[in-house]
């Protein structure tokens, strides 16, 4: 009777040391979602930061240039209005859209494949979007923002090599736009998922050596010190 007892006893304390782990694994799983949905919104809240700064630039730029029109015509300065001044900064920026299509068919277009992530938050509506983007208007000044969308979108699917591409595009051919670092570092959390910590190493070691004190470096150095 006492060895039945026993038995007894040990397998309700097996059946209770196995749901505490059911109920820590189930309690994990919750963690890292809700992690994992953190990281989403934050680089979401991130992206749409980075849109406005870099469109707030592209007014002040399109500014200049419409004052140094005028001061070349010899014209009186006067304040431009980002819609007037448009032309002007597509002109001289060197970047002008296909052959039929007018800037705002470009803004359009950009702001659309945006507000799919951002607003709608229709990402598999959103990488065709921005792909497409890419096509249409292959001189945009707003092409390295698609390329990095892009990537940042099918890194979310983990579809990593299509992801490194893009970053890999945005780091090799868009050495001036403010999302080099930002892909750079992306480049070397890619790796880091697929195993290879010396190719990570060193991509983080780039960022936090060419973009010293930004954002994406100090994030580099956290990612090194977790190597």
């Amino acid at each position: 009777m006492s060895s039945v007892g026993s038995s007894g006893s040990v397998s309700d304390r097996l059946a209770e040391l196995e749901r505490g782990a059911n109920a820590r694994s189930q309690a994990q799983i919750e963690h890292q979602r809700q992690l994992t949905s953190l990281q989403r919104e934050v680089s979401e809240l991130r992206g749409l930061l980075e849109e406005q700064s870099y469109r707030l630039e592209q007014v002040i730029e399109r500014q200049r240039s419409m004052l140094a029109a005028q001061q070349d015509a010899g014209q009186p300065a006067q304040a431009a209005q980002p819609e007037a001044a448009a032309p002007a900064a597509s002109a001289a920026n060197g970047s002008g859209n296909q052959p039929g299509a007018s800037s705002s068919d470009e803004q359009a277009a950009y702001d659309n494949a945006v507000n799919l992530v951002l607003q709608q938050k229709d990402y598999d509506a959103a990488i065709p979007a921005f792909a497409r983007f890419i096509t249409q208007y292959p001189q945009s000044d707003y092409v390295p923002n698609a390329h990095y969308w892009l990537g940042q979108l099918l890194f979310a699917q983990k579809r990593f090599d299509q992801s490194k591409a893009q970053f890999t595009r945005v780091v090799e051919a868009y050495g001036k736009s403010n999302k080099r670092p930002d892909a750079m570092l992306k480049l070397g959390v890619i790796a880091r998922e697929q195993g290879d910590n010396a190719s990570a190493k060193q991509h983080f070691e780039q960022v936090v050596r060419e973009y010293a004190g930004s954002s994406a470096a100090r994030l580099a150095e956290e990612y090194l010190a977790g190597l």
